[in-house]
């Protein structure tokens, strides 16, 4: 089939793309625990909010404004409870971390940029997709084809790393008695599927709502995510955690359900 979008839109929709798949892998090297890293993604609402009414021109309504509150704080409680369990073996808590552990506290502060900068790559994407699938109706697949390709150019520039990657992940312990397979590989096929289905539902949902709405499903989403992170990976988790958690969801599902009440006076009337 002929190429519809523009060499410009595909330039432009891929680097951006490309710039936050590859920042949002790297914030784990920075001291960041997998429901840190999601709840952190979870809170794109806020950021697509932010980039809409800044760069795009886009209004919003008091529901949505109070979801942007709520899920702000929950960033900020998230980000506290990972920085409590980062210095659990300091004394003096937080303050006890930034006198007695300040080489990791100054990692782990980086690797919280890392996620904010990807939160607003990822907000200026969704806006540049709902422009571009206008232009060029049609083209959710076309545009995911093409950012992959882009992607193989980070991909030849890892090399080296990816290779020492894939060698750790064979030298990896069975799966089980069994199946004579490295778990590590098991655990990256599985990963690599999931994230096949998930990137294609993003990209042809996408092409029919809204910014918002995409981030508001993606973040209901993820919340499953932390969920099995913590249940099945015995990962780190607080009370502040949990708070942050009702606030970033909670928060989430405040314009759904604007929307669906109005929905219903609508019917009614």
């Amino acid at each position: 089939a002929p190429r519809l979008a523009s060499d410009q839109a595909h330039l432009m929709h891929g680097a951006v793309w490309v710039s936050m798949s590859v920042l949002v892998n790297v914030a784990y090297g920075y001291n960041i625990t997998v429901p840190i890293h999601t709840l952190f993604r979870s809170c794109n609402v806020v950021s697509s909010v932010i980039v809409g009414w800044l760069f795009f021109g886009v209004t919003y309504g008091v529901s949505q404004l109070f979801s942007v509150v709520l899920v702000t704080c929950g960033i900020f409680l998230a980000t506290i409870g990972d920085a409590s369990v980062l210095c659990v073996h300091c004394d003096g808590g937080i303050l006890g971390a930034l006198t007695n552990a300040k080489e990791d506290m100054r990692v782990w502060a980086v690797g919280i940029a890392i996620l904010l900068l990807v939160l607003f790559l990822q907000a200026f994407l969704g806006h540049l997709q709902r422009i571009f699938y206008d232009r060029y109706p049609g083209t959710s697949d076309e545009f995911m084809f093409f950012s992959h390709v882009y992607a193989l150019i980070p991909t030849f520039l890892m090399a080296q790393g990816l290779v020492k990657s894939l060698s750790n992940l064979a030298a990896s312990q069975p799966i089980s008695p069994l199946v004579p397979v490295p778990s590590g590989l098991v655990y990256l096929l599985a990963n690599n599927i999931t994230q096949s289905v998930c990137i294609r539902g993003v990209f042809a949902l996408s092409a029919v709502v809204s910014p918002l709405s995409v981030n508001l499903t993606l973040s209901v989403r993820k919340f499953s995510s932390v969920v099995f992170s913590v249940i099945w990976f015995n990962n780190p988790w607080t009370g502040l955690h949990s708070l942050a958690t009702l606030c970033i969801f909670g928060g989430s599902s405040v314009p759904i359900l604007a929307m669906w009440l109005s929905s219903r006076k609508e019917k009614e009337q």
